[in-house]
């Protein structure tokens, strides 16, 4: 059978068609290949083995990659903890069913299929004018056939924005849910793209592994590619990836400089080459690029930080803190401006005003007792009493490249080097800006030091001596 119904719903395998209580609900991707699984099971226990073969075969992938998609799927039935569920976990075995599952006929007249709501068809009245029709001319990939799409691709976007774990993963069931309305949407593939790369992010704690989530951000920025060569967006994805994740400086450079030229006012991609500049030593160049994005969206926190942290390598320390300060200035309050700094600040040691950012870190995480803790324990013992107690925190949360601009900060140059050596066996994001990260250059002519550059590939770069501020 091919179309099953349990509580309100019902799911058509061949259509890829799920509705509740008559209103399609918008699923796909994974999500929709472990529903299917679980409907065929018929309430049966379904093993994670079982979903491992079907749904990546001959594929090393890890648990939690299947229970991030078993979330997203719970997110799109709406099974809310406080309700009485529709997927049942079982510890260690799997997945159920727990609403009755029935077979029905495979042929269900499009009748008995109520139109999607009012809000949703009055969107696409509202937009058709502005979409051309398909009889008219070639629909390019950045155009989406169904209106819904396009603003279920919006909405995943400010989510993503956000920089955090919940709207990252947020981001990922919109996008999912547009490509589940319009498969061929290129801009909601490059999206997609765009989520998978944030999921590699040590920043958000890489709610996937780092390989499923590099190989699924390729495959999604290919698949974009595909149905529209002009999109930068999954042109600087594909750059982001090799620099961050491979180190290949070569096809990194490539695919940026490919990106802008098909989108030189883009602020995601002029970031992204400002921010390759940067890690290759280019500063003037670097400063240049991101403040031109940083004129172009003004008021977007992440542009601002990242002229703080490239005006920082420069050693431009006044314009860098500026540019912070603008961010930290932005509502609501966001921690990540606030770390930022207090790693220049520590390194120029004005080590006060750098405990109180870290205080404030503490707070916006919901830490404040940590906080007073750590400024009673300076008070009382030092600031490298309270910095001895604070970098365990940093490097319980895999920070690990900021963890060793931290321990250079308070004078343990060996223990920075086993921060780095960690960070490169687990491929840290920032790895890329060893070379450039003022901190570190008392460190350049360390065998340790140099044997993680040249893993890195920055050995072709070269290695300077200290510097000072310019």
């Amino acid at each position: 059978m091919s179309v099953y119904e349990f509580g309100p719903f019902v799911l058509d395998t061949v259509e890829r068609r799920l509705t509740r209580d008559g209103e399609r609900v918008p699923i796909g991707g994974k999500a929709l290949q472990i529903l299917q699984l679980l409907a065929e099971a018929g309430g049966r226990l379904v093993e994670r083995g079982t979903f491992h073969e079907r749904l990546w075969p001959g594929a090393a992938v890890e648990d939690r990659t299947l229970t991030v998609h078993v979330s997203t799927l719970r997110r799109l039935l709406g099974d809310a903890p406080s309700s009485d569920g529709i997927i049942e976990t079982v510890a260690g075995a799997g997945y159920r069913l727990l609403p009755p599952v029935r077979s029905l006929h495979d042929n269900v007249e499009p009748a008995e299929v109520a139109p999607r709501n009012t809000i949703t068809i009055s969107v696409a009245k509202w937009t058709g004018s502005l979409l051309p029709m398909p009889d008219q001319l070639p629909l390019p990939g950045h155009r989406p056939r169904i209106a819904e799409a396009y603003f279920l691709q919006v909405q995943a976007r400010a989510l993503l924005k956000i920089a955090e774990r919940k709207p990252t993963l947020k981001a990922l069931d919109l996008f999912e849910q547009a490509l589940a309305l319009d498969p061929d949407y290129a801009t909601a593939h490059a999206g997609l793209a765009s989520t998978y790369l944030q999921m590699a992010s040590s920043s958000i704690l890489r709610p996937l592994p780092l390989a499923e989530a590099t190989r699924l951000a390729y495959q999604s920025a290919q698949r974009a590619i595909a149905l529209d060569e002009t999109l930068a967006e999954a042109w600087t994805t594909l750059g982001k990836l090799k620099m961050n994740y491979e180190w290949d400086w070569q096809g990194a450079e490539a695919d940026l400089d490919h990106a802008m030229a098909l989108a030189p006012d883009d602020v995601d991609t002029l970031m992204a080459c400002g921010r390759f500049l940067s890690a290759t030593g280019q500063h003037a160049s670097a400063i240049n690029v991101l403040n031109r994005a940083r004129t172009l969206e003004p008021a977007r926190r992440e542009t601002l930080e990242f002229v703080g942290q490239a005006c920082w390598y420069a050693g431009r320390i006044e314009p860098a803190l500026a540019a912070f300060a603008g961010a930290i200035a932005l509502p609501p309050p966001e921690k990540r401006a606030y770390f930022r700094r207090m790693l220049l600040l520590d390194q120029v040691g004005r080590h006060d005003e750098a405990m109180a950012d870290r205080c404030m870190w503490l707070q916006i995480c919901g830490e404040l007792a940590t906080g007073s803790k750590l400024r009673e324990l300076e008070h009382r013992s030092g600031w490298k009493a309270a910095m001895m107690e604070w970098l365990p925190i940093v490097e319980r949360v895999n920070l690990w490249p900021e963890a060793a601009q931290q321990w250079m900060a308070a004078g343990e140059p060996d223990s920075a080097l086993d921060a780095l050596e960690r960070g490169l066996a687990e491929r840290s994001t920032n790895m890329s800006f060893l070379m450039e990260a003022p901190s570190f250059r008392p460190l350049h002519g360390a065998p340790r030091f140099r044997k993680i550059a040249r893993q890195i590939g920055l050995d072709r770069l070269q290695l300077r001596e200290p510097r000072a501020a310019e």
